[in-house]
């Protein structure tokens, strides 16, 4: 740790080809998995906990990966937000499109001099970069095909997929595009997307090697971003792969602008319906369409495991593990809506009782007896629609603990400009996924309580603030206007309620 030579043999690393698709007929449909040293994963390990704790100061706020405090999910609300925002544009001169772009085999082609060379810009010392370069460039390959080890080789770039130390390195690398595209959009060449007019400008979002670029469509912008992907692929080793990336476009682009635009980038495919991180980015009015992929899921697998002897106590771990684990994603971003949740419980429902000789049996509890606690006589199932409300609320709660999130600001900045969430309603141009997310903090209002702190942001009158169970806000009537908040109440030189100011506005469940 101190920089020293690495001790032959620790660096050796066998590959193992993971098939991609059920029936692999190309190198390309393999996937290499880096099996490295024990030793060196130690060592790999240590680099790696120390690199995370700066990552929050050096990795810009449009990159979700791999950031401690960061979600995937605040990608995809953005993401969602800025194309419903696009969608929304059926009128004016000047389009907006979006590219989600498709790198080529990310890890493989990282340039080790591209490397070394942002850490150096991004401020780290030499003696650091020393270390981690010696880490990635002594290594030395081997392939494991059918059982037998070929000769061993060096690469000469490239990071591993198996290493502790590779998705923060790659994170490095992406920072440099991601300067890239913030430099354009501060000098003009470039211009995001703002979903109204106090909110930030997003011309990009980050999620490791996925990228989702958003610009004028104009030529302008179109050749700005070319410039910048030529400019990347040929620093880094990058490449991106036209033929799988897609574009999208603002209703009111025309049609010969569209061309230009896709002419400009290469890019062949147009959709408005691409999903973004494994989620649809578009949600219409057939909610159980869009989300039927959830239920095919867990239908398959049940299917599988119908034809397995499994013990009660086995049914009960694939059910909580698998079955109902599948739209966990889904949920932490959308209302899947109570009915597709319904049907989802009938198919795990029909399963536990089932047996191989017979798909239908009794059923001889309900099923929201099963989904109580085994301590209260259930058997701890998950209540799906109940746990969607709940994940739907966490996010409520994440926007108030994390108000300078780029996810907060930009929904914050539409839907409850004054920093209040508790605040927000229904807006009539809102997204769906700001619908959902106001279910989420319907449940979250019930149990939520301010903690009083110096009470300057607590209203008196219309905030949760006293701590008793049955009602947190206050009983008495409002019957003075001059005192709005808590702070009001408190005596500035002893930082003590201020009691008889207490006593006389209150009445005596509320003074308690």
């Amino acid at each position: 740790m101190n920089g020293g030579p690495i001790p032959a043999g620790w660096n050796e690393t066998t590959i193992v080809l993971i098939p991609k698709v059920k029936k692999p007929e190309q190198v390309k449909d393999l996937r290499p998995i880096s099996l490295c040293n024990v030793l060196y994963k130690l060592v790999s390990k240590v680099l790696a906990n120390r690199l995370k704790q700066i990552f929050p100061k050096v990795i810009s706020p449009a990159q979700s990966a791999f950031v401690s405090g960061r979600l995937i999910s605040d990608n995809i609300l953005v993401a969602y937000e800025l194309t419903h925002c696009m969608r929304q544009k059926k009128k004016g001169k000047e389009g907006y499109a979006a590219v989600k772009l498709d790198m080529s085999k990310a890890y493989d082609r990282v340039e080790w001099s591209f490397l070394q060379a942002m850490m150096a810009k991004l401020g780290f010392r030499n003696r650091w970069i020393d270390l981690i370069m010696k880490c990635v460039s002594t290594v030395s390959y081997r392939i494991r095909v059918n059982g037998e080890l070929s000769d061993s080789f060096n690469p000469e770039r490239g990071l591993r997929q198996g290493d502790p130390l590779s998705p923060y390195l790659f994170l490095l690398c992406a920072e440099g595009f991601s300067a890239l595209l913030s430099q354009a959009e501060m000098e003009g060449r470039l211009k995001g997307v703002k979903v109204c007019q106090n909110a930030p400008s997003v011309s990009h979002l980050l999620f490791a090697d996925d990228s989702l670029i958003l610009f004028r469509a104009n030529r302008g912008d179109a050749q700005a971003l070319q410039g910048i992907l030529d400019l990347y692929e040929e620093c880094s080793g990058q490449v991106i792969n036209k033929e799988k990336s897609a574009i999208m476009f603002s209703p009111n682009t025309k049609r010969d602008v569209k061309e230009l635009v896709m002419s400009e980038l290469s890019i062949v495919k147009e959709t408005m319906n691409e999903r973004y991180l494994g989620l649809p980015v578009f949600v219409g009015n057939n909610k159980c369409r869009v989300f039927a992929y959830l239920k095919e899921r867990i239908w398959t697998r049940i299917q599988g495991w119908k034809e397995k002897l499994l013990s009660r106590a086995g049914k009960e771990i694939l059910i909580k593990a698998v079955a109902q684990a599948i739209p966990t994603f889904a949920m932490g971003c959308f209302d899947i809506t109570k009915e597709i949740c319904t049907q989802i419980s009938t198919m795990i429902c029909r399963y536990w009782w089932s047996n191989q000789d017979k798909e239908k049996k009794m059923h001889w509890i309900r099923w929201d007896k099963l989904t109580e606690p085994k301590g209260e006589g259930g058997l701890g199932f998950r209540d799906i629609y109940t746990f969607n409300l709940a994940m739907l609320a966490k996010q409520s709660w994440r926007f108030m603990q994390n108000p300078d999130s780029l996810c907060a600001r930009v929904l914050g900045a539409k839907y409850f400009p004054d920093g209040n969430i508790l605040a927000a309603g229904v807006q009539r141009t809102m997204s769906y996924t700001w619908r959902s997310i106001l279910k989420g903090l319907e449940v979250l209002k019930r149990g939520v309580i301010w903690r009083v702190g110096d009470g300057r942001r607590i209203k008196i009158w219309d905030d949760p603030w006293i701590p008793r169970e049955w009602s947190r806000r206050p009983i008495t009537p409002c019957s003075n206007n001059i005192l709005t908040h808590v702070d009001e109440l408190i005596d500035p030189s002893s930082g003590q309620w201020d009691e008889q100011l207490v006593r006389e506005i209150f009445w005596r469940q509320d003074v308690e």
